[in-house]
C-alpha cells in the first residue's frame, strides 16, 4: 500500500511539473506589445517605416536626411472668342495653349530629437525650375503655334522648421505624434513678377521668371497616427496650414508696380496608408494624401480685399514607396507620387536618406 501510495504522488508530482512547464511556455511564445522605441532587436525595416512618419525618437539622436525629387506636371487649355452660329459653326478665335512645368528640389533636413518624445527639425530646399509656355496663333495663323521657356537655374526654396511632439499614452508600437510647423518666405515670391507678350504670337502670355516660394509666412499644425496591425502598419494624418497676411511693394503682373496686401489661401491636407515589412532590410508603403486649398485674395493699396480667380485647389496623390535598410544607421527611401487631381504634380519622383548619428 505504501509503494502504491508513493508511486500516485510521484506521478502526480511529475504531471503538475509538465503542466506548469506547458504553461510557462505559452506566455513566452506569446510577446507583448511591440515597443518599437525601446527594443533595439526590431527589424530595420519597420524602423524605417515609423522613421518616416517622425514617430521613432531617441533622446540625443541627430539624423541628417539629404534628398532629391523631380516633379512634372502640365496643363491644356483651349480658349473660344467668338459665337456659334447655326448652333454648330464658332464664328470667332480659338486658342490653344499648353503649359509644362519641371522642378528639381535638393533638399536637406536635420533632425534632433532632445528628448524620447521630442523631436526639432530644419529644412532647407534648393530648387531649379524649367518651364514650357506653347500657344497657336503665331503670324496670325491657327495653325502655327510658337512656344517659350522660361527657366530658373537655381534658388533656395521657402525654409521650414517644425516640432514633433509624441503625446503621453503612446506605447506597444502605437503612437500619435503632434507637429507645429512654420515657414519662412526666404524664397522668391509669386508676386510683383511681370506677364509679358511674346513678340511673334500676342496670344502666348508668360511670367519673366519663376518663383521659389509661396511669399508668406506660414504656419501648419496636425496630428498623425500609427498602429502596427502585424503583418501591416497603418498610418494616417491630419493637418491645417494657416497663410499670414503680409503686405508687398508690388504685387501686379504688369509692368506699372501696385502695392498692396495678400492673403494666401489657407489648406487642410489628409492622407493614410499602410507599410509592409517585407524582410529585415526591406518595406513597402501605400498612401494616399489630399489637400484642400482655399482661394488666395489680395487687397491692392486703397481697395478692398478681393479673390483671385482660380487659385483654389484640390490636389490628391497617390504615394508608392519602397525603403531599403542599409544598416541600423542609414535607410534609402524612395517614392513615387501619382497626381490624381489636375492641381496635382503629374508624377513626383523623389529619393532621401535619413542617417543616424
Amino acid at each position: 500500500m505504501r509503494a502504491r501510495a508513493y508511486r500516485s504522488l510521484v506521478v502526480a508530482l511529475a504531471m503538475s511539473a509538465v503542466a506548469t512547464s506547458m504553461a510557462w511556455a505559452g506566455t513566452t511564445s506569446s510577446p507583448g506589445p511591440l515597443d518599437i522605441q525601446h527594443k533595439p532587436k526590431v527589424q530595420e525595416s519597420v524602423q524605417a517605416v515609423y522613421r518616416q512618419q517622425n514617430a521613432l525618437f531617441k533622446a540625443g539622436q541627430v539624423i541628417l536626411q539629404p534628398g532629391i525629387s523631380y516633379a512634372y506636371s502640365d496643363s491644356n487649355a483651349l480658349t473660344l472668342n467668338g459665337f456659334l452660329a447655326l448652333g454648330a459653326i464658332f464664328l470667332g478665335q480659338i486658342n490653344v495653349s499648353q503649359v509644362q512645368s519641371n522642378i528639381e528640389t535638393l533638399s536637406l533636413q536635420t533632425s534632433y530629437a532632445p528628448t524620447d518624445n521630442l523631436e526639432l527639425s530644419l529644412t532647407i530646399p534648393y530648387l531649379a525650375r524649367q518651364s514650357t509656355y506653347v500657344s497657336v496663333g503665331a503670324n496670325s495663323s491657327s495653325l502655327q503655334a510658337s512656344q517659350q521657356n522660361v527657366t530658373n537655374k537655381g534658388e533656395i526654396g521657402d525654409v521650414s522648421a517644425a516640432l514633433y511632439y509624441q503625446l503621453p499614452g503612446s506605447s506597444g508600437g502605437d503612437a500619435t505624434i503632434w507637429n507645429l510647423t512654420a515657414k519662412a518666405p526666404t524664397g522668391r515670391g509669386p508676386y510683383g513678377i511681370p506677364v509679358v507678350t511674346q513678340a511673334a504670337n500676342n496670344n502666348l502670355s508668360y511670367p519673366q521668371s519663376l518663383p521659389t516660394g509661396n511669399g508668406v509666412w506660414s504656419v501648419s499644425t496636425g496630428l498623425s497616427f500609427i498602429k502596427p496591425a502585424s503583418p501591416a502598419i497603418l498610418f494616417g494624418s491630419l493637418s491645417y496650414t494657416y497663410n499670414i497676411p503680409r503686405s508687398f511693394g508690388n504685387i501686379s503682373s504688369t509692368t506699372t508696380p501696385q502695392p498692396g496686401e495678400v492673403a494666401g489661401g489657407n489648406s487642410v491636407s489628409f492622407g493614410g496608408g499602410t507599410a509592409f515589412a517585407l524582410n529585415r532590410r526591406v518595406s513597402l508603403t501605400l498612401s494616399m494624401d489630399e489637400t484642400f486649398i482655399a482661394e488666395t485674395s489680395i487687397k491692392p493699396a486703397g481697395g478692398s480685399w478681393q479673390a483671385v480667380v482660380g487659385s483654389s485647389g484640390n490636389a490628391a496623390v497617390l504615394n508608392l514607396g519602397m525603403s531599403y535598410a542599409e544598416s541600423r544607421r542609414v535607410t534609402v527611401v524612395t517614392n513615387v507620387a501619382v497626381g490624381l487631381t489636375k492641381d496635382a504634380p503629374n508624377i513626383d519622383l523623389s529619393v532621401t536618406v535619413p542617417t543616424i548619428f
